[in-house]
């Protein structure tokens, strides 16, 4: 069990420099990252765009967890639908996180994949 919290912990931990991480806690840099998003965007490039700047400015382990955070949100929320689409999209966004850098460089991507 003790060794299940240390890899959680190790997991959840900044993989970022704390000069390019906007918030030190996992909620604060993913509302930083969400915050920074353009407006407007349709729902999966949205998606897309959020999971890859997390991925690259917070850590992918958060990435994931925001992506997953938001589907079992929308289980309960009346005015959101869970979509295994939108889960898809967010694997798209930290795939493309790995080797392009930007939001026009990231966006590019995501479209590429059709979100």
């Amino acid at each position: 069990m003790k060794y299940g919290v240390v890899l959680l912990c190790a997991l959840l931990s900044a993989c970022a420099t704390p000069t390019t991480r906007p918030a030190r806690s996992s909620y604060g840099c993913m509302v930083a990252v969400r915050d920074s998003l353009p407006k407007n965007l349709f729902d999966k490039r949205a998606h897309c765009l959020a999971s890859a700047l997390i991925a690259q400015q917070c850590s992918v382990a958060e990435a994931y967890l925001a992506g997953a955070g938001k589907e079992i949100r929308d289980l309960f929320v009346p005015s959101d639908t869970a979509e295994w689409a939108d889960w898809q999209a967010d694997r798209v966004g930290i795939a493309c996180a790995k080797d392009h850098h930007g939001i026009d460089d990231i966006g590019d991507c995501c479209a590429g994949y059709g979100w």
